[in-house]
């Protein structure tokens, strides 16, 4: 299980929504996401982008219904300096940056945010390979850095390779690595794009979920129920946990230095730690009480 992030909820979902259809994002708003994604980059039409940046900003203009994410446009094609500037306002609780390559570009995004007054959370998405070997670098780049991504369908033609592929995963895998090094939450898994493949996702899920990756990006409200029902914690491992925890805290009552939990088995300190962040993200899902 990942570690909860102190600074913000975890979300088991985003959904993203393209910025230029008000009536998809109106609806967006009343689904199981845990966060909305209003889409400025690849889901709008070029001709459409001043028009979708405009409908976003004026829903960021005011609190919103769930948190919600702009992706923005990238820093080369000009528009992603006045994106941010016109998303900056009071509803915006972070920026997904895309094609993100070199540091200078983060911290430019960083000080326009902190100069329009609302220094939202930095997602960044790594979407080549000189951005994977840069993905600590670019992680550390600045405090306002929340998640670091991938942008798999230009990634995977930058690399040569299938998207189920060793290559892929190795990409994935490093910028888990590279997230956890930087104290950042665990990555989101990127988006499945067969919409009409509810197996397929949840194969996909799974196979993320074992990777590290924690929730997942979606492109349509059906995908929602698999992505939750495969990364919330189960009643069976919620339960495990508590045994698990209780076990250590009478070890330590007792000053033992063995802990067996109640099913007699001895329970190593990793384990105990790992129960400890079930019960953590149990909790910040709001699937369990806290205790305070």
């Amino acid at each position: 299980m990942p570690r909860p992030d102190s600074r913000r909820p975890l979300f088991l979902s985003y959904l993203y929504v393209p910025g230029h259809q008000p009536e998809r994002i109106e609806r967006a708003y009343s689904s199981e996401a845990g966060a909305i994604v209003l889409d400025l980059e690849d889901g709008v039409p070029a001709l459409q982008k001043a028009y979708a940046r405009e409908v976003v900003a004026q829903v960021t203009s005011a609190p919103t219904a769930k948190p919600t994410f702009v992706r923005v446009n990238s820093m080369a094609t000009g528009l992603c300096k006045d994106d941010v500037l016109a998303v900056a306002r009071v509803g915006l609780d972070g920026v997904r940056v895309p094609k993100v390559e070199h540091v200078a570009d983060v911290v430019q995004i960083a000080e326009l945010l902190t100069e329009a007054g609302r220094p939202a959370a930095l997602h960044l998405l790594l979407e080549s390979a000189f951005a994977l070997e840069s993905a600590f670098t670019l992680a550390t780049a600045s405090p306002l850095v929340e998640m670091l991504g991938i942008g798999e369908s230009d990634l995977r033609v930058n690399l040569g390779c299938d998207l189920e592929g060793q290559t892929m995963d190795a990409s994935r895998i490093r910028v888990i690595q590279a997230s956890r090094a930087a104290d950042l939450t665990s990555p989101c898994q990127s988006v499945y794009a067969e919409v009409r493949d509810p197996e397929g996702l949840r194969r996909s899920c799974e196979h993320g979920r074992s990777l590290g990756f924690f929730g997942r990006m979606a492109i349509h409200p059906a995908q929602l129920p698999i992505i939750h029902e495969v990364y919330k914690p189960t009643a069976e491992e919620i339960t495990e946990a508590y045994e698990i925890c209780a076990a250590a805290e009478l070890a330590r009552e007792r000053d033992m230095s063995v802990v067996v939990s109640s099913k007699q088995r001895l329970v190593a300190p990793p384990i105990v730690a790992n129960a400890k962040r079930v019960l953590e993200l149990s909790r910040s899902l709001g699937l369990i009480e806290d205790p305070s």
